[in-house]
C-alpha cells in the first residue's frame, strides 16, 4: 500500500493571490473558482480605481490644463490658476490663514489630547471611566454644528448675551482667528486622544523605574523618557489633526465666515458656486491644499525615520498607576472645562434653541414649544424627505465600504500580488485628502465631454446631478479609512490560520467570509459606524454634489441656518445627533447582550462532569495507547 503523500504548507505571505487566479486546468468547477476569487479582487480595486484615483487625477489635470474639461477640450498647459492664487490677495490670505491656523489646531490639540490621556490611563482620576464615552461624542459631534452653536453664545443680543451682557472686546476676541482655533481645537483633539490612548496601552513602567533608580522623580521620567517614546503617536495623530484643520468646512462655513476670516476650503466652495464658475481656480486651491498635506505627511515619516521608537518587548512590566494626590480635583476641574466647552455648551445650546419659538425672546414659559420637532417629522416636509435621504445614504455607504475595505486590506497585506506597495502608500496618502477636493474631483471627472463616447451624459446613462455621484463621493471619501483599518484588524490573524484554511480548500471568498470576516466583526462594526457617522455629517461633499431638489441633512440644516430659522435647524441637528447616539448605543449593546445570552445558554447546556470520572471516549483512547 502506498502511503499517502503530503504537499508542505507555505506560509500565507508564500502563496499571492496571483497564484490562486492562475488556472491549473479547464475543468469548469476550477474555472469558475477563480472566476469568483478575480471577481472578489477585481470590483473592490476597480471601485477604488473609479471612486478615488479617478477624481483626484481629475483635479491635478484641471489644475495645468484648465480646457482639459471644457466643451471643446484642449491640452494646452496654463499655470495661470495656480499664478491667481498667489496674486489675488483673497486667495493668497485664505491660503496662508489655513495653513498657520491649521499648525496652531495640531499644536494646541496634540497637547490637550496627550494630556487627557495621559489622565485617563496612567492616573487615579474620578473622571477617567467616563472619558473614553465623552470623547467619542465629541468626536462624533459635527463640526458645523459646533460651530454654528458657539457662534449663536456668544452673538450680541443672544440667549447668554441678554444675562450675562458680553463686553464688546470679549465678542471681538471670539469672532476673529482665535475663535476660528478654539473651535478647531475642540473637534480634533480626539484624534490625538485615542491614538496616545493606544500607545500608552504597550508603554510600561520598566523605563520609569530605571528613571527612578537613577534619582529622576515621576515628572521627570514623563518628560525625559515616556514623552519621546510617545512621539510616534502624537505626531501621527498631531498630522490628522492638521489635515482635518485644513479641510474642515464647517467651521469655515459658520464661524470663520462670521468672523470676516477666510479660509481655502471656503474659497474652493465659492469657486464653484458663484458666478461665473471658476474651476481652474478650484482646482488649484485643492492641488496646493494635497501638496500641503502631503508635505506634513512626508515631514513626519522623515522625523521618525531618524530614531527608534520600540517599547514592546518580552520584559514589558504592566503600568503603575500614578496617585495625583492633591492635584486630583484641579486635574477633574480642568478636563471637566474641556468637555463642558467641547460637549456640553454646544450640544445644550442647541437643545435649548429646538425648543424655542424665537431665539430673541428668552427663555420665558411663553416661548418653549415643540413645533420645531413637529414641522421637522411632518410626513410629506423637505426636513423628513432629507433625514430619510441622509439615513440611507449613510447605511449603503458605511455597508459598501465596510465591505470593499477589507478585500483591499488583504491585498496589500496577505498577497504578493505587484504593485501592493504601491496601493498601500495610496489609501494611505488619500486618507489625507479633504472631501471638497474629492467633491470637486467628481465633478471634473463626471461631467467630462468624453464621457458621453462610452455611453455616460447627454442621451447616455445619466451620473452627474443625480444622488448616485453623492453615493460615490461618500464611498471614495471613505474607503481610504475603512482600508487603513481593516489592515490594523487584518495584521493581528496569524497566517498558519489562513494557511490552514488553505489547506482545507477554502478559496479566497469563503476566506474573507468565513474565517476573516467573523474574527474581525468587531473591527468590521466599528469601521461601519466610523463610516455611517462620518456620512451622516458630510457636509463638503454634500454642498457641491446633492441633486438639485433632494439636499441631505447637513445641507439643509446649514440652509435653515442661513434662512435664520434657528429652531427648525437646531431640532433636525439634534434628531441627527440622536440617530447617531442611537447607532453607538445599539453596537455597543446588542453584541455585549448576546454575548451573555449565548453564555448563558452554553452555561445551562453544559452538564456537569466530575473529576473523578472518565468519558466512554477516553477509556478507548486509554485503551488504544495501551
Amino acid at each position: 500500500m502506498v502511503p499517502p503523500k503530503h504537499r508542505p504548507v507555505e506560509p500565507v505571505q508564500a502563496r499571492s493571490t496571483a497564484s490562486w487566479l492562475a488556472v491549473p486546468s479547464l475543468s469548469f468547477q476550477r474555472l469558475r473558482r477563480r472566476l469568483g476569487q478575480a471577481l472578489v479582487i477585481g470590483i473592490p480595486l476597480l471601485l477604488l480605481l473609479v471612486f478615488v484615483v479617478y477624481p483626484l487625477a481629475a483635479i491635478i489635470l484641471q489644475s495645468v490644463f484648465p480646457s482639459l474639461y471644457a466643451s471643446s477640450p484642449s491640452l494646452l498647459p496654463s499655470l495661470d490658476a495656480l499664478h491667481q492664487v498667489f496674486t489675488n490677495p483673497i486667495n493668497y490670505s485664505a491660503l496662508l490663514n489655513s495653513l498657520w491656523l491649521s499648525g496652531i489646531t495640531a499644536l494646541l490639540a496634540a497637547l490637550v489630547g496627550t494630556f487627557l490621556a495621559i489622565l485617563a490611563r496612567r492616573t487615579d482620576l474620578p473622571l477617567r471611566r467616563i472619558m473614553d464615552t465623552l470623547v467619542w461624542m465629541v468626536f462624533f459631534t459635527p463640526s458645523f454644528l459646533i460651530g454654528e452653536a458657539w457662534s449663536l453664545v456668544f452673538i450680541r443680543g443672544g440667549i447668554p448675551d441678554q444675562s450675562l451682557h458680553f463686553s464688546d472686546s470679549l465678542l471681538t476676541w471670539f469672532f476673529s482667528p482665535v475663535g476660528v482655533i478654539f473651535i478647531l481645537s475642540l473637534k480634533t483633539f480626539p484624534y490625538v486622544y485615542i491614538s496616545v490612548c493606544a500607545a500608552l496601552r504597550w508603554l510600561g513602567s520598566e523605563f520609569e523605574d530605571a528613571a527612578r533608580i537613577a534619582g529622576a522623580r515621576t515628572w521627570r521620567s514623563w518628560v525625559s523618557i515616556n514623552a519621546p517614546l510617545l512621539l510616534p503617536a502624537i505626531l501621527a495623530a498631531a498630522l490628522i489633526a492638521l489635515a482635518e484643520a485644513l479641510s474642515d468646512f464647517g467651521t469655515a462655513a459658520t464661524i470663520a465666515q462670521n468672523s470676516n476670516v477666510t479660509l481655502v476650503t471656503y474659497q474652493i466652495y465659492t469657486a464653484i458656486n458663484t458666478a461665473p464658475v471658476n474651476f481652474s481656480l478650484a482646482a488649484a486651491l485643492s492641488l496646493l491644499l494635497f501638496l500641503a498635506i502631503t508635505l506634513a505627511l512626508l515631514v513626519q515619516a522623515g522625523t521618525l525615520r531618524t530614531r527608534s521608537f520600540q517599547v514592546i518587548s518580552g520584559r514589558n512590566r504592566p503600568a503603575r498607576s500614578i496617585s495625583l494626590g492633591g492635584w486630583k480635583w484641579p486635574a477633574t476641574a480642568l478636563c471637566g472645562l474641556v468637555f463642558l466647552l467641547a460637549l456640553v455648551i454646544p450640544l445644550g445650546m442647541c437643545l435649548l434653541l429646538s425648543l424655542l419659538h424665537a431665539f430673541g425672546l428668552g427663555i420665558t414659559p411663553a416661548n418653549w414649544t415643540l413645533d420645531n420637532y413637529q414641522a421637522v417629522l411632518t410626513q410629506g416636509s423637505d426636513d423628513l424627505a432629507a433625514l430619510q435621504r441622509t439615513v440611507l445614504l449613510a447605511v449603503t455607504t458605511a455597508t459598501v465600504v465596510t465591505l470593499v475595505g477589507l478585500p483591499i486590506a488583504f491585498i496589500i497585506r496577505r498577497t504578493t500580488l505587484p504593485g501592493r506597495g504601491l496601493l498601500s502608500m495610496f489609501t494611505l496618502v488619500t486618507i489625507a485628502v479633504p472631501g471638497i477636493i474629492l467633491a470637486c474631483g467628481y465633478i471634473f471627472a463626471w461631467n467630462a465631454p468624453y464621457l458621453q463616447y462610452v455611453g455616460i451624459g447627454n442621451n447616455g446613462v445619466q451620473f452627474y446631478g443625480t444622488i448616485w455621484l453623492l453615493l460615490a463621493a461618500y464611498i471614495g471619501g471613505s474607503l481610504p479609512y475603512a482600508t487603513r483599518l481593516s489592515i490594523g484588524g487584518l495584521d493581528q490573524i496569524g497566517s498558519s490560520l489562513l494557511e490552514t484554511a488553505r489547506v482545507q480548500g477554502a478559496n479566497l471568498l469563503q476566506l474573507l467570509v468565513r474565517i476573516i470576516g467573523p474574527i474581525l466583526r468587531s473591527n468590521l462594526a466599528s469601521i461601519w459606524l466610523l463610516v455611517f457617522t462620518g456620512s451622516m455629517f458630510e457636509l463638503a461633499a454634500s454642498e457641491l454634489l446633492y441633486p438639485p431638489g433632494q439636499p441631505t441633512m447637513p445641507v439643509r440644516i446649514t440652509g435653515l441656518f442661513n434662512d435664520f430659522k434657528l429652531g427648525p435647524g437646531m431640532a433636525l441637528s439634534m434628531l441627527n445627533v440622536g440617530i447617531v447616539l442611537l447607532a453607538l448605543i445599539l453596537f455597543r449593546a446588542v453584541p455585549l447582550l448576546i454575548s451573555q445570552v449565548i453564555q448563558r445558554r452554553t452555561r445551562s447546556k453544559t452538564p456537569y462532569v466530575s473529576t473523578h470520572q472518565t468519558t466512554e471516549q477516553e477509556l478507548r483512547v486509554a485503551t488504544g495507547r495501551l
